[in-house]
């Protein structure tokens, strides 16, 4: 069964989307602030949903909150903050069981949409600020995380490459700026960057699972009745120019293994055909990367690429021999060149097509993923279903891969690798 989905205008900068399918036994509320990138406010930003999901005015602590959580038969909540294209975005969820589902017969999730709703608007604060206690773990946590990023090779290697790739945007940033500036920051500069978050963003609310949503679409239809009249409209879709010539970075740790980092840009080339072209060049393991570099050549231990639709990017990321580097990159390219040739069978093309109809077809498995898809969507200013999208990933000819590829130019090249001798 196909999930049914609704998309209401609460007006004042607020969106409410509802997204049913039967099958779940569970609920998800997720609100996202979608605003511009400003460094002044993005280390608060970076604290900000981790905060206010973690405690309000009446469960002051996060031990009252989890037992709060607990007692809606086991809710949890989920936050973030990151870039998406041209969206700063921040994110609060709480998933819980459905009402019909409960043994007692209770409104778990009206509880549950309002304990939320409390987070968002009335967080507890203590002294002009949020309680200290929960800020300076909160701010621990980030830090922490912020200071492990290294011990994820390929993860840090492409973060350093995307900081070459998008030189003087803003997304060259990190969403948190800088470890020192999450470190400056204080209790109640995170308290004025949560108000003026809600008196500037524009509000993304999604309700999806399997039903019994009307006391929480009240609840949040009231919540977010904000009175504004001028809310940020940030824009998803926020190509990045190629440079004139790819530029060459380096980075020497003490690994053993390096990391190649390739970064190609385009720029209004077809978003489906770019999709099918990732996919049957490095996003399987039929792909051209899997079976040409790490199979037949052996070159590397891990090859594969994604499609970035945001930005317009092609990230070929591999794990390769520090000896290798150099000859893995010439491969690299040459699958590509191979591509813009039009050296690939049907039966390749089928089989990347596939591999994405499989990735589509499993959206509606998973509220998260089904959220997501739509969140998504809305992003880029389109009304699609998975099954749509499946069918326009399937009426992609192979010319259209081959222009696709063709639309490619190599911008940036990045390698972590040893230190030598």
């Amino acid at each position: 069964m196909q999930a049914e989905y609704s998309y209401t205008d609460l007006g004042g900068g607020a969106e409410l989307t509802l997204i049913t399918d039967p099958k779940f036994k569970s609920n998800m509320i997720n609100v996202r602030f979608l605003t511009f990138f400003d460094p002044k406010w993005a280390p608060a930003y970076a604290l900000i949903p981790q905060l206010i999901v973690s405690t309000n005015r009446l469960c002051p602590d996060s031990a009252m909150m989890n037992r709060r959580l607990n007692s809606l038969y086991g809710a949890w909540t989920g936050a973030y903050t990151n870039h998406r294209g041209g969206v700063f975005e921040l994110s609060v969820s709480l998933n819980c069981l459905r009402d019909r589902f409960v043994l007692g017969g209770e409104k778990v999730f009206e509880e549950a949409a309002q304990l939320l709703a409390d987070c968002i608007f009335d967080p507890f604060v203590e002294n002009g600020g949020f309680a200290e206690a929960e800020f300076s773990a909160k701010k621990l946590s980030l830090l922490n995380l912020i200071d492990g990023e290294i011990n994820d090779k390929p993860y840090y290697a492409t973060l350093k490459a995307l900081e070459i790739a998008y030189r003087g945007e803003t997304c060259a940033q990190r969403h948190f700026v800088s470890r020192e500036a999450v470190e400056k920051l204080t209790a109640a500069e995170a308290y004025e960057a949560y108000k003026h978050l809600l008196s500037t963003a524009k509000f993304d609310i999604t309700i999806c699972g399997g039903g019994e949503f009307e006391g929480a679409c009240e609840i949040f239809k009231e919540a977010f009745k904000t009175g504004r009249s001028r809310w940020d409209n940030p824009v998803y879709y926020s190509p990045s120019p190629a440079k004139p010539e790819p530029e060459y970075g380096e980075l020497r740790l003490d690994v053993q293994q390096a990391n190649l980092i390739m970064i190609y840009k385009t720029c209004g080339a077809d978003s489906a055909a770019m999709e099918v072209l990732s996919s049957l060049y490095g996003e399987t393991p039929v792909s051209k990367l899997f079976l040409n570099v790490r199979e037949r050549l052996s070159l590397c231990y891990g090859c594969s690429s994604v499609f970035g639709p945001a930005k317009d990017v092609l990230i070929v990321d591999s794990g390769v021999a520090p000896e290798n580097v150099g000859v893995a990159k010439n491969e690299i390219i040459r699958q590509l060149d191979l591509i813009t040739e039009g050296d690939f069978s049907n039966e390749e093309l089928s089989a990347a097509k596939l591999a994405i109809e499989n990735n589509c077809r499993g959206i509606g498995d998973r509220i998260g993923r089904l959220d997501e898809w739509y969140h998504a969507c809305r992003l880029k200013g389109i009304s699609e279903t998975p099954e749509q999208h499946i069918q326009k990933l399937w009426n992609v000819s192979r010319e259209d891969v081959v222009a696709a590829a063709r639309a490619l130019k190599l911008d940036t090249v990045f390698v972590l690798t040893d230190k030598g001798v």
